[in-house]
């Protein structure tokens, strides 16, 4: 078999000339896939990743609590503030938006119905990734809403210590009487943004 030699010199030239796409390449040919580089550009490639977080706002506290007052004995003596029996916590799990991440949060307690002459003294240990407990605080017939923790961040806890204690509002106030059968009274937590 005879070969027409200048034919076969220019068919593996030609060959030669041809660029030659690596596996590793990315599809348009930019050299930039991991198997090297073909177009001069360095070895790597980027991905971008869309990931969807929801926004979380739970909390919950131990849901029913109880205290009875005991009466002086002697006038002019006001009754003695008490905490209530049950042991008390709360839990949160609560994130804020990544895009502002200066961004905090606080805790809130509300009661509109808090009967004259009573205090509710409230104290909640802050989260342990982020916060700060503002000690004990007081609801009243007349301050119906108060922080109990700021500066919460991205957390999730368990079992955080909640104290709540009911008493008189001053020592010169009488708290309203409720009979045997007790006042219900409403303390709403709630998260909100930090301002």
């Amino acid at each position: 078999m005879k070969y027409n030699k200048p034919l076969l010199i220019t068919s593996i030239l030609a060959l030669l000339a041809t660029p030659i796409a690596f596996a590793g390449d990315d599809a348009n040919g930019s050299g930039s896939g991991e198997g090297g580089s073909t177009n001069g550009e360095t070895v790597g490639d980027t991905q971008t990743a869309t990931i969807i977080v929801p926004e979380v706002s739970l909390i919950d506290v131990t849901n029913t609590v109880s205290a009875t007052l005991t009466a002086p004995t002697d006038a002019g003596d006001n009754f003695a503030t008490v905490a209530v029996t049950e042991a008390t916590n709360y839990a949160i799990s609560a994130n804020n938006d990544a895009a502002n991440p200066n961004q905090t949060r606080k805790i809130v307690a509300t009661s509109t119905n808090v009967p004259l002459g009573w205090k509710f003294g409230i104290t909640m240990a802050a989260p342990t990734a982020s916060g700060a407990s503002a000690g004990e605080v007081f609801l009243t017939n007349g301050v119906t809403s108060v922080d109990t923790v700021t500066g919460i961040k991205n957390v999730a806890n368990h079992g955080l210590a909640l104290g709540i204690k009911v008493g008189p509002e001053d020592a010169a106030t009488m708290p309203s009487y409720t009979g045997a059968g007790g006042q219900a009274v409403t303390i709403v937590y709630t998260i909100t943004a930090d301002q």
